[in-house]
């Protein structure tokens, strides 16, 4: 398929032609995108410094707080990550900073010449966009983070020097399963033999662990090579390393982040002699790091957050932390969820928490309809739960109706994130 654009063409004109011009929306597998890749001859005398995150949650707490981390020790960092929440520039960062339309319609059009015949996914242009400006930008460390899996996301043509695995649970079963050991197996597809990784997991499954010890990664475990000890304003990390010791709490909110920072000073601790950086950074970078939709509170008095939680470890977590917030009113929840999720154990946790479920359809084609949403809510779970006829005008009406001593959690996926946002 032609796609008629140029560089000179507007970013919104290309985003809606790559969203038509492939068969599949989500279509793993590398052939396709690595030939491309060869195609454009990026690699150069200038080579960055490649980090690959993968895991279901927490890749992209972990993927922020590297990135202000570096930003903080003085490199030029650039970071490839999905989905977007605002606009679409957000997956493409160098020093923290979205990049500029002109940069990725440049990009866009360079793909578009060297792929002839061949067909890309949006993820795989976005790939490919991502890898082109950091090498034209010529920044000193890359961070990619997997969009789906590991082994067959487009990011793993890149032969990344340290990889970090964060936490792996059942997700995206129409694509991986619901096998945690398979998962497991399909996220160790970004280990390379020889390279630095990290698996910021405590009971990450064996299939991951045999993987890499066939093929000779020297992988970090959490609970056995480090682990972390709370206290009330500080944590501390427990290895055998330079880094180890007492570090100030993240300023992303929630405990489950002290796991995710304690893996990322892992890795750290791991790849000093490539790219140092020193305790003073890492503290800065921890209370600096920010990220749009994770715990991410909007208002005050009422208390309304937004939160990507979409699976089941996710939703435990979220759960965790309402109880943590001891509400005297009552809470409500501005939740929808995409078809292919496991809806039983994304809502299982809440219940008893949630007094009011505002619901409404996403706006993608994946969008489980709200009408069965509505039934299994009100009848298998026995909820109150009120059908409108979008997200933002759920939010709105929940504002309109709650007390001071209410809260409120928008979640359930990104475009519940999204939309809330929007809304604003």
């Amino acid at each position: 398929m032609v796609s008629g654009l140029s560089e000179t063409s507007l970013l919104d004109d290309w985003l809606t032609w790559q969203e038509q011009c492939h068969v599949k929306e989500i279509d793993l597998g590398l052939t396709r995108v690595a030939s491309v890749y060869k195609t454009l001859s990026l690699p150069s005398s200038h080579s960055a410094y490649t980090i690959t995150v993968a895991g279901t949650n927490g890749k992209g707490s972990s993927v922020a707080m590297l990135e202000a981390i570096f930003i903080a020790a003085g490199y030029q960092v650039g970071v490839y990550s999905t989905p977007h929440l605002k606009r679409y520039n957000e997956r493409i960062r160098i020093n923290g900073k979205p990049v500029a339309d002109a940069l990725l319609t440049r990009s866009f059009a360079k793909i578009d010449a060297a792929r002839q015949a061949t067909s890309l996914s949006y993820f795989e242009f976005g790939t490919l966009a991502a890898l082109d400006i950091f090498e034209d930008q010529k920044v000193a460390i890359q961070i990619l983070e997997v969009g789906l899996g590991g082994r067959l996301d487009a990011v793993n043509i890149v032969d990344a020097d340290a990889a970090l695995i964060t936490s792996i649970s059942v997700d995206h079963i129409d694509w991986l399963g619901d096998d945690r050991s398979q998962i497991a197996l399909e996220k160790a597809g970004v280990l390379r033999a020889n390279q630095m990784a990290v698996c910021g997991d405590a009971t990450v499954p064996s299939s991951l662990l045999e993987y890499a010890k066939k093929l000779g990664t020297q992988l970090t475990l959490a609970a056995k090579d480090f682990n972390v000890q709370v206290e009330h304003n500080r944590w501390c990390l427990l290895a055998k390393h330079s880094l180890a010791g007492y570090y100030p709490l993240p300023a992303l909110q929630g405990d489950h982040q002290i796991q995710n920072a304690s893996a990322v000073v892992s890795l750290l601790a791991n790849i000093q002699t490539e790219v140092p950086v020193n305790r003073s950074s890492i503290e800065l970078g921890l209370q600096q790091a920010s990220l749009l939709g994770r715990l991410q509170k909007i208002r005050s008095t009422p208390d309304i957050f937004l939160d990507v939680a979409h699976n089941a470890e996710s939703a435990n977590v979220l759960a965790q932390f309402i109880k943590t917030k001891q509400v005297n009113g009552q809470v409500h929840a501005v939740f929808s969820i995409l078809a292919d999720k496991q809806l039983d154990e994304v809502v299982k946790p809440f219940i008893g928490l949630i007094d009011q479920w505002h619901i409404a359809p996403l706006e993608s084609a994946r969008s489980l309809p709200v009408l069965d949403l509505h039934r299994y809510l009100t009848v298998e779970c026995s909820q109150q739960c009120l059908k409108h006829d979008s997200i933002q005008l759920a939010l709105q009406e929940v504002k309109r109706t709650i007390n001071s001593n209410d809260l409120v959690i928008c979640f359930g996926s990104f475009y519940v994130v999204e939309a809330c946002l929007e809304a604003l």
